[in-house]
């Protein structure tokens, strides 16, 4: 746990907070529903099914149709241009924001960029001074699926651990171009972030323990 994670956050008024929320299983259990207090939501895939979200990411053109079927009209939602046109009429779905940058590995092609990278492109569209991660868990567990909807309707395609090693570029990447952004990590305390993440001076990792003293303090400031 970094003990400087939230250090420059806690004391700032003028601190404008995104929670961007994945769905690996370090996070069952814990509560989201306090962030939307503080901070913008953005959540990934699935994550409507249990939580009234202001931003929802759908890369997958069967996920969008989902959600749209499913949320409020205060829910928008986020898709990729290509799905695009087939939800024009539905006034709540919008295209993503285009990627910060350019590159010519597959890995920088929009199109190889997955729900959890864009909800970060989106989070950073609103300038923020802090985007917290939560859910991210990357790795799998004992060579499980690690997702929290894993076997529900939509996931069932998912026959085995995904490999991780576009989400660590994607987000590199994201990090690397957002210097002035803190980008807080929180996961459990064994939990090993990457070493691509970690050597960027404006990452921190966080445990959900500390994460929870934070949205506390949050919610005692605002009372």
């Amino acid at each position: 746990m970094a003990l400087c994670a939230f250090k420059g956050v806690l004391n700032s008024n003028m601190t404008k907070y995104v929670s961007i929320i994945g769905n690996g299983e370090s996070r069952r259990g814990f509560d989201i529903s306090p962030l939307k207090d503080f901070s913008t939501v953005v959540g990934c895939n699935a994550l409507y099914r249990d939580y009234m979200l202001e931003y929802v990411v759908c890369c997958d053109k069967h996920m969008c149709q989902e959600a749209a079927n499913t949320v409020s009209k205060k829910t928008t939602i986020f898709t990729r241009e290509r799905w695009f046109k087939q939800f024009q009429f539905w006034p709540n779905v919008k295209r993503l924001p285009e990627l910060p940058y350019e590159g010519d590995k597959r890995q920088d092609d929009p199109f190889h960029w997955g729900t959890g990278p864009y909800a970060g492109v989106l989070a950073l569209t609103f300038k923020p001074k802090a985007i917290f991660m939560l859910g991210f868990d990357l790795y799998d567990r004992e060579k499980k699926i690690n997702n929290m909807y894993t076997g529900s309707h939509g996931y069932t395609y998912i026959k085995r651990p995904v490999d991780p090693s576009y989400w660590i570029y994607q987000f590199d990447k994201l990090m690397k171009l957002s210097p002035d952004v803190r980008w807080i990590v929180v996961n459990e305390e064994n939990w090993k972030m990457p070493k691509e993440w970690s050597q960027h001076k404006n990452v921190f990792q966080e445990s959900y323990e500390g994460m929870a003293k934070f949205i506390n303090k949050q919610l005692t400031k605002s009372k």
